[in-house]
């Protein structure tokens, strides 16, 4: 009886370590897991933003270095508007397109359902039912897409959303959805604003500034 009472007490013991033993062996993998998913996250962005980079400047070279679409870093100099519908079909083209939502983008698969939107006033561009109803997109043929910033509706402006796999998950701010600021400067170069997520909303855990890619 008493040997018995001791080998039970013996596994019991053994019981517990082995559960002590997965647990922490499961945190280990779930870290080793988001470790992965965050350097993942940052690869696919890199290169994404790179794509996205040289299209600016190529179609600023196509268009005479004047895309007449552009916010400016010189208060001597006002932004300009006027050609924006021109600059993202030029833009869209050199991205190599697959499709085009003209409206009405979820409905048609160009966008999904994001895990939050703005509910600010000045960012209505981004508001759900302006993604879902009213702002073209533009899908890629590495499923990457731009949303383009259309508000009043049909007033295109020189910002859009890059959604760097389109309908995958996460589906995120941040994390797989981005906010791409067309600016120029005083010399007349282009370039993305260093805010990755203006005017969307900032997700816990998610990049918010080009500085918190390239860090390393």
């Amino acid at each position: 009886m008493y040997k018995n009472k001791k080998t039970a007490g013996i596994r019991n013991v053994i019981l517990i370590l082995l559960i002590i033993y997965i647990v922490i062996l499961m945190g280990f993998s779930a870290a080793s897991l988001l470790n992965f998913s965050e350097k993942q996250a940052v690869l696919n962005f890199k290169k994404q933003y790179s794509a996205y980079n040289d299209a600016l400047l190529l179609t600023a070279m196509q268009m005479s270095d004047e895309i007449g679409c552009y916010y400016s870093a010189d208060k001597n100099i006002p932004s300009n508007f006027s050609k924006c519908e021109r600059f993202y079909k030029k833009f869209a083209t050199n991205l190599n397109v697959r499709k085009f939502c003209n409206g009405n983008a979820l409905e048609k698969s160009c966008v999904p359902v994001y895990s939050s939107y703005t509910a600010e006033a000045r960012c209505a561009g981004f508001s759900e039912s302006m993604i879902n109803k009213f702002n073209q997109v533009f899908v890629m043929e590495d499923q990457s897409s731009i949303i383009i910033y259309n508000y009043p509706t049909g007033v295109m402006k020189p910002m859009f959303a890059m959604d760097i796999n389109g309908n995958a998950k996460p589906n995120k701010s941040g994390f797989d959805l981005f906010s791409m600021v067309i600016m120029r400067n005083s010399n007349g170069n282009y370039y993305f604003y260093p805010n990755i997520t203006y005017c969307l909303p900032v997700e816990k855990g998610g990049f918010n500034y080009l500085t918190d890619i390239y860090k390393e």
